[in-house]
């Protein structure tokens, strides 16, 4: 008579993941597959339109070759915004003197689209950090995804090219003027639900850039509003070398309550954030932060009536007031964009004066750059332990 062996549970169960995993190894074989013909189709498409991007881009002011010997210690700070980008790098001299260069980098028309497409809710979609282990795992095709591209030597995604894009220039205005190799950087970007720090960080691998968090980094990526309000010099401890007493005199510090404007040609977004003790210690949740990307300064155009613009301009900057009344007025209005300009202070001083009753002092200084500038001493400064 025959004799049967029932296998043990552990050699079942063996069998069983073994089969799962050659399941899930085809499966995701042909998803990828099929996803990397789709990214490749986005990506000659993208190449396309920086290849004719390329002549409407005109960098703003561009930066005078130095003929002084370039200084021992340099740091770069990059800020993407709406409608375009902008760099700052910082020359630390032996003496103790240090000189800051900026320039700025008018994205192309399928940036700004791109940067639009990023403010939408429609285009989320699971990221790190994650908030738990179903998130991760769920995460792992767009992951494989985008290793494989980026294993191919294209960009991670359609998006990250078109922002490598213009970091591609502001790295070559400042290595042209200066004769230096930007090899790593502080990168900080607009308040937008899609714009995920992988984005940029793949966007600065595709560069050969090393992506750096500062220290003190309260967010998982630096956001405009902070990069604003350092370049500012606000927020900045004075012992920075000394990272405990660079703690102490953060917690020595007031909160402050910002109302940061951002407008250009191509965007009005508004946030009523809080700056905790440093300007890395930024407080901007989602819903004290609203974007708007038909509001830009170029839509005034499409209105028959000016008045009618202005009208939904103010509605717009009153938003987060007007649905959050209970909510502390701020203390400082943090004013970041190439349009903020004459009219555009006007209508914001009118928004403020219904709301408030009063209009807190305007920081506007460099609108276009400061950003970039507090990049690159928060790059100055060092980066966190943790830094990639």
């Amino acid at each position: 008579m025959p004799t049967y062996h029932t296998p043990s549970l552990s050699t079942t169960l063996k069998n069983i993941f073994s089969r799962i995993n050659c399941i899930m190894y085809r499966y995701f074989r042909f998803v990828l597959a099929a996803a990397l013909s789709a990214l490749l189709l986005q990506l000659v498409a993208a190449s396309s339109q920086i290849a004719l991007g390329a002549a409407e881009q005109q960098p703003l002011g561009g930066l005078e070759p130095s003929s002084a010997p370039v200084a021992r210690n340099f740091s770069v700070g990059f800020s993407l915004h709406s409608s375009y980008g902008a760099a700052a790098i910082i020359f630390s001299y032996p003496d103790g003197k240090r000189e800051t260069h900026t320039t700025v980098y008018h994205g192309s028309s399928e940036y700004r689209r791109v940067m639009a497409k990023l403010s939408l809710e429609s285009s989320r979609h699971i990221a790190p950090p994650y908030n738990d282990d179903g998130e991760y795992w769920a995460d792992q095709p767009r992951k494989a995804l985008r290793l494989a591209a980026k294993l191919s030597g294209l960009p991670a995604s359609y998006e990250v090219g078109i922002l490598a894009d213009t970091l591609r220039h502001l790295r070559s205005q400042l290595q042209g003027a200066f004769g230096i190799q930007v090899t790593e950087a502080v990168f900080a970007a607009p308040h937008l639900v899609a714009l995920y720090q992988d984005d940029l960080e793949d966007a600065a691998e595709h560069l050969g850039i090393r992506y750096v968090t500062p220290k003190h980094e309260f967010l998982p990526l630096v956001w405009e509003t902070s990069a604003a309000y350092a370049g500012h010099g606000f927020g900045l401890c004075p012992t920075w070398w000394d990272d405990q007493k660079c703690m102490a005199e953060d917690r020595e510090e007031s909160k402050v309550l910002l109302f940061a404007v951002h407008y250009s040609r191509s965007a009005l977004t508004v946030s009523l954030a809080k700056i905790l003790h440093s300007a890395t210690s930024l407080y901007e949740p989602d819903w004290r932060h609203a974007e708007n990307y038909t509001l830009g300064q170029d839509a005034l155009a499409k209105y028959d009536r000016a008045p009618d613009y202005w009208g939904d301009v103010k509605s717009h900057l009153l938003s987060i007031s007007r649905e959050y009344p209970s909510f502390e007025k701020p203390d400082l209005v943090l004013i970041t964009g190439n349009a903020a300009d004459g009219e555009f202070k006007h209508v914001l001083e009118e928004a403020l004066m219904e709301d408030m009753g009063r209009v807190p002092p305007f920081i506007d200084r460099d609108p276009v750059v400061v950003a970039a500038k507090g990049a690159a001493e928060f790059m100055r400064r060092g980066p966190a332990p943790w830094s990639s």
